[in-house]
């Protein structure tokens, strides 16, 4: 028997029914907020309707972007109430400068729906909260719970059990413990399945059967065990879903899990080369997107250059070294934010709350204005808009030593921003330097378009908040 690589992804699903549930709720939104502001629901079927919806159409298009970025389609935001309402307010300010944007800013509209378009926002608010509501009730049902046998462990499975596993909708029926030792970490974690740690891997059958198993998960390597892989054979006609804990931990945690990964996993995962069509439409994107952010560095640069030689003298503009595609060189630039002999002593890490930082800086690092000038890297081609942190030559020669495969990371081009950035704090140490890998490589292993566009959202959504 061979182990599936690759998990049936439930979330996929459940964001795709989020998506369709919001789509109708902005239509009906709209339709109510036409009948409330006429007074008269007759009209609808008219001319004057096609031409709302024909418009409306478009600023739904951004409300759904917003969403996005706004993290309402993770399911485990639905769980978490503070963020969900921070998340909505924030929402409702971006949904309604779009609306205004558009109906005020383009004078040859012929429609100006004031009272509408406020209507339209706040009904849907409305409508949405309603919607995730029900969503997130349904969601805690018995009966739509992935319930899973976990056979064997690993360290890495400890993680899942504290952070992941409950908020994702799954439910652990029971422990099997292959292995004639327990682990502590194990035992410690056997009060969360309901039959405990099971060592007699006959009884498998029995509790699948009994508790309606849907997965099995393989946190040690079934091959290794010749019993275990006959029970679980007699087990085929159940139809039930075997994953390797690879797969398992990077669905759930959009990270790899290094400790577990050889040459030949990246032989499998990584050796694949870029699409040339791939690789013109970033690069287009790139230098489209690249002048846009030049132009609005060029309308900051007298403000930044003032303010930061009131507060510290020294060069406006900060230059260093980096490692780029393929381990080349190339300088990157920024706003200076730090004492202009912040490294007489040579490179260092960036701590919190860094002494070198100046006032100034603070600020600029705060609202990441102090990357702005990268803009013209990736104009250059040095770095692309999305990919992995670009790190000092003299960071990578230490990281490399102590970090398995570190420079794998160095296979794509850089970026100004990444998987690694939106989901993990800036790295000051080798463990966190170890940890952003995890996420640089789920990147590397699974980049395309729309897991680009969703960085950029989310990267969009961190400069706002």
């Amino acid at each position: 028997m061979k182990v599936i690589k690759t998990m049936p992804n439930k979330n996929s699903l459940l964001k795709f029914i989020l998506l369709v549930g919001d789509v109708i709720l902005m239509y009906s939104a709209l339709l109510l907020s036409l009948g409330i502001r006429y007074g008269d629901f007759s009209f609808l079927p008219g001319p004057q309707t096609k031409i709302f919806l024909f418009h409306f159409s478009f600023i739904h298009v951004f409300w759904l972007l917003f969403l996005f970025a706004l993290d309402f389609y993770e399911v485990s935001i639905l769980r978490r109430i503070s963020d969900f309402y921070r998340n909505l307010i924030v929402f409702f300010v971006m949904a309604s400068a779009t609306g205004i944007a558009y109906f005020y800013l383009v004078p040859e509209l012929t429609i100006s729906p004031k009272t509408i378009l406020v209507a339209d926002i706040l009904i849907f608010v409305i409508l949405f909260c309603v919607w995730r509501y029900c969503f997130s009730r349904i969601l805690v049902a018995p009966y739509l719970k992935e319930r899973i046998v976990i056979i064997g462990f690993r360290p890495e499975l400890g993680e899942l059990l504290r952070h992941y596993l409950s908020r994702n909708g799954y439910e652990i029926v029971a422990f099997f413990n292959p292995n004639s030792s327990l682990s502590n970490e194990l035992i410690s974690f056997s009060n969360l399945a309901k039959w405990g740690i099971i060592s007699d891997i006959s009884r498998l059958k029995e509790i699948i059967e009994k508790e309606g198993i849907n997965s099995i998960i393989f946190a040690s390597d079934p091959h290794k065990n010749g019993e275990m892989i006959q029970e679980i054979f007699t087990g085929l006609p159940l139809k039930l879903n075997y994953i390797s804990f690879d797969s398992f931990y990077e669905n759930l945690t959009k990270k790899v899990p290094t400790e577990a990964i050889d040459k030949v996993w990246f032989l499998e995962n990584l050796s694949r080369p870029e699409r040339k069509i791939d690789q013109a439409f970033k690069r287009v994107f790139d230098i489209l997107f690249s002048f846009l952010g030049l132009l609005i560095t060029v309308i900051l640069f007298p403000f930044v250059a003032l303010a930061t030689e009131l507060d510290s003298p020294g060069f406006i503009f900060y230059s260093q070294r980096r490692v780029g595609k393929d381990g080349k060189n190339f300088t990157l630039y920024k706003f200076r934010t730090m004492k202009a002999d912040a490294e007489k002593t040579g490179p260092q890490w960036a701590l919190p709350n860094d002494p070198r930082i100046t006032r100034v800086g603070r600020i600029l690092r705060a609202i990441h204005v102090d990357e702005f000038p990268q803009f013209y890297n990736i104009f250059k081609g040095d770095i692309s808009f999305v990919g992995p942190r670009p790190e000092r030559p003299e960071f990578v020669d230490e990281l490399k030593k102590e970090i398995p495969y570190y420079e794998i990371r160095h296979l794509i081009k850089p970026g100004f921003t990444g998987w690694a950035q939106i989901n993990y704090k800036y790295s000051a140490s080798v463990e966190e330097a170890k940890e952003k890998l995890r996420y640089e490589l789920y990147y590397i292993k699974n980049r395309s378009f729309l897991l680009d566009l969703g960085i950029i959202l989310k990267t969009i959504r961190i400069i706002l908040r």
